[in-house]
């Protein structure tokens, strides 16, 4: 299996150090395997140079594409996208780590997967098993579990219970409480069910591309495996994309504007999502008063956080 590893390159100098150092080992691991690794880097600061080992190894594994113009993480990772020949593909961040050997452990997943549904299909037709049905199953979404840098420099588990890990592919979840998906570096994603509408109708507000990429597949019934190991590493920085709810409101807001042309969701689904997200900002806005007249006003999804929060032991607040 060959692997793209796609990262969106922002005056992030000072990571690749560490980012070259990640890809390498991984790099190695799936090698040693038997499999391939392609690195893209799509420099999205045209006034910035990337500065990376000047090496042959690193030079033949990590290709820099330099944009003219800046166009925003999702515009940076669909101009990558162009450029990938993998099977599978990850939008890695330039900040953030994966373990050595991450890569290896989704791409295991997925051939265990693929081989289990091999048995299970093995008397049925030719013709059936290549039906688009038959694929999205084969070729699932593989999500790891991951750890989170906290601001006093400790770590939390993202998916800390059995409840919470089977919400990766719940869209249910997605539109009354959120994205359970903290980034796309946590995902191996089949390269060629990579929605369309989603390299045509771009978000200029960076933050929730990723929650949209994950809406449209699950509207279109992707399947999402778990693989059940923290290997991927949300670094702290303090100037978090995701950490800013203002742009993820309004990232969310431009994505909705262009599902509602659509099939992939049904009026009823974008209309609860518009709802929780609009109940969640004024929530975090309002005083105690304001709080509970929201809640009542909208207490079908006021109910699911609170039963959310408890069955995965996240910490109280509608902020995930």
């Amino acid at each position: 299996m060959k692997v793209s590893v796609i990262t969106a390159f922002y005056k992030g100098n000072k990571y690749m150090p560490s980012y070259v150092k990640c890809m390498l080992a991984n790099a190695a691991y799936l090698q040693g395997a038997g499999h391939e690794l392609e690195v893209i880097l799509v420099n999205d600061s045209p006034a910035d140079k990337v500065m990376l080992v000047n090496d042959s190894q690193t030079r033949q594994l990590i290709k820099v594409i330099n944009q003219s113009q800046n166009t925003g993480i999702h515009g940076a990772r669909v101009a990558g996208l162009k450029h990938a020949t993998g099977d599978y593909i990850m939008f890695l961040d330039q900040d953030d780590l994966l373990a050595d050997d991450a890569l290896l452990q989704h791409v295991n997943c997925i051939l265990e997967w693929q081989n289990k549904l091999d048995e299970i299909n093995k008397n049925m037709s030719q013709e059936l098993q290549q039906t688009e049905t038959i694929q999205k199953m084969y070729n699932p979404v593989s999500v790891s579990n991951a750890s989170l840098e906290q601001a006093d420099g400790n770590s939390l588990t993202w998916y800390r219970t059995d409840y919470h890990k089977r919400q990766i592919g719940n869209l249910q979840t997605y539109l009354k409480v959120g994205n359970q998906i903290i980034s796309p570096g946590q995902c191996l994603i089949p390269r060629q069910f990579v929605p369309r509408i989603w390299t045509e109708r771009i978000c200029k507000e960076n933050g929730s591309d990723d929650y949209y990429l994950w809406l449209v597949m699950l509207g279109l019934r992707h399947h999402f495996i778990l693989v059940d190991e923290e290997l991927y590493t949300h670094k702290f920085t303090g100037a978090n994309i995701s950490a800013d709810t203002t742009n993820t409101d309004v990232s969310t807001y431009e994505f909705v504007d262009f599902l509602r042309d659509t099939d992939y969701l049904s009026s009823g689904d974008i209309n609860k999502l518009l709802r929780m997200n609009k109940y969640k900002a004024n929530f975090r806005a309002s005083n105690k008063f304001m709080k509970i007249i929201l809640s009542i006003c909208n207490m079908d999804i006021f109910l699911a956080n609170v039963f959310y929060k408890i069955k995965t032991k996240t910490p109280v607040g509608f902020n995930r």
